[in-house]
């Protein structure tokens, strides 16, 4: 095969202009209009659905015999460097789930980056592993994660390493050294690589694949161009079979997988591959300008090599304000009603997520248009609030599934201190829980909680006032 072929998208192509006449699912027969159906109100429906195509009995036959997707699958693993690759359309999420399931076993340890996002926490529900966190280096004053740095391993019996690279702020782990401690341990490395898919594409490559993880998980749609939902599992090395990532992926995908959405991912690596480079290359040099050019306002940090010690991701803008007595709240809440929205903020830092479809004005402009609101709102310098997903030390009572799985009971969040939750506070963005399945609850998590709801949206809990919180019953 040709890395320029795209046999899933040109597949979709075809079958979008044959407008076949379906006897199977899905239920809107593939007739996008209203002159379609004649049903009253499908105009309402009609845009919606007006690119949908089932992967099965649409893309492709029932049998899928014409093996597009395998196809389109074998050119990612092929263009990542990697050796085997399974599409999803369930996000990063699914995918750190398989991970998980597919290099894990019920009450073996599992060592694993605190920082990592939700999904991780739900894997453990599914696989049953003990987890052993460790935490990345928290820079002393952003209080931000600057890379996972590990001179040893909590345990040799433990079944995998699970670290998180980038970061939601765009921070980068230097992966060799952690793959080459891993397999010095005989155990695989497995990243969640959900905001760096770009960085297989850059050259030379930067991904986690190529540094020597084992299994990676990348979102498809959030640094570069695929449908939203849509991400990418490959597998390297040794230490992991393409059989065990199968099952594992199998066990949590979709029976009605959506055509058009993984059409989506092989359509963005022909792209990447016709045209990625430079226009990677386009848009890295405008945020470096931008970075510069926000570096000159008076106490904004701007979060880069120079200020966090590591890489940092090249395609994003992420600020540390304090010093201007401006919040990225406020900041955040300006923006978004000026039809600008940024990827997350809090008290202390604003996060901005380019990509290589947006021009080099667009970046300038958007960045200088910030910077503008920053001298505008300018207040006095104030002490740092860091947010407290980055520094969560757990004290594990309990497996993530027995704490799922337990009788539980529930009890008023400040009245909680000392039992042991069955459920999740989950900040979000960035999607790591400050409380989860099986840890105990402590004062300093619930202050978290309410620090954290005064400036995101705190989810997955249960109750969504935040007021009360399921635990293990006694």
């Amino acid at each position: 095969m040709f890395q320029n072929e795209a046999p899933l998208a040109q597949a979709w192509l075809a079958a979008r202009a044959k407008n076949r006449q379906s006897l199977q699912i899905p239920g809107h027969k593939n007739r996008y209009s209203l002159q379609d159906t004649g049903l009253p109100g499908y105009d309402l429906l009609a845009p919606l659905i007006r690119d949908d195509l089932p992967l099965q009995g649409g893309v492709d036959d029932n049998a899928y015999s014409h093996q597009f997707l395998a196809r389109a699958e074998q050119l990612w693993a092929d263009a990542v460097g990697a050796r085997h690759a399974r599409f999803g359309v369930g996000g990063s999420s699914q995918g750190n789930m398989a991970a998980i399931a597919a290099i894990s076993q019920p009450g073996l340890p599992l060592i694993l980056d605190r920082t990592s996002h939700r999904s991780v926490h739900s894997g453990l529900v599914i696989s049953g592993a003990r987890p052993v966190w460790v935490l990345p280096q928290i820079h002393p004053e952003f209080g931000i994660p600057v890379g996972m740095v590990l001179k040893d391993l909590p345990t040799r019996r433990a079944t995998a390493l699970f670290v998180t690279s980038p970061s939601y702020v765009g921070t980068i782990s230097d992966i060799a050294p952690v793959a080459r401690l891993a397999h010095d341990s005989g155990i695989p490395l497995v990243v969640d690589q959900a905001w760096g898919a770009h960085l297989d594409f850059l050259s030379p490559n930067q991904g986690a694949m190529s540094a020597g993880a084992d299994l990676v998980t990348t979102s498809v749609h959030k640094a570069i161009m695929g449908y939203s939902q849509t991400a990418v599992t490959t597998v390297g090395g040794d230490l992991v079979s393409d059989e065990a990532l199968n099952r594992a992926i199998d066990l949590l995908t979709t029976t009605s997988p959506s055509g058009t959405l993984m059409a989506s991912i092989d359509a963005t690596r022909a792209v990447l591959l016709e045209v990625g480079e430079e226009y990677l290359d386009r848009a890295i040099a405008a945020v470096e300008i931008a970075r510069a050019s926000i570096k000159k306002i008076s106490g904004v940090v701007v979060i880069d090599q120079s200020t966090a010690g590591c890489a940092v991701d090249p395609l994003k803008l992420t600020l540390w304000l304090p010093r201007t007595g401006v919040t990225g709240t406020e900041l955040a809440n300006y923006l978004w009603e000026r039809d600008l929205g940024v990827e997350s903020a809090d008290a202390d830092t604003l996060v901005m997520t380019y990509s290589l479809v947006d021009s080099p004005e667009f970046i300038r402009d958007s960045a200088a248009f910030v910077g503008q609101l920053i001298e505008g709102n300018r207040k006095e310098p104030r002490a740092p609030v860091p947010t407290g997903v980055w520094r969560v030390q757990p004290i594990v009572d309990l497996t993530p599934r027995e704490a799922f799985y337990a009788p539980s009971r529930r009890v008023h969040l400040h009245e909680s201190v000392g039992l042991v939750s069955t459920e999740q506070f989950c900040p979000y963005p960035p999607g790591v829980p400050l409380i989860a399945p099986g840890e105990r609850i402590t004062e300093e998590l619930i202050d978290a909680v309410r620090i954290a709801a005064g400036s995101t949206r705190v989810a997955y809990s249960s109750d969504p006032t935040l007021k009360t919180v399921t635990v293990v019953a006694e």
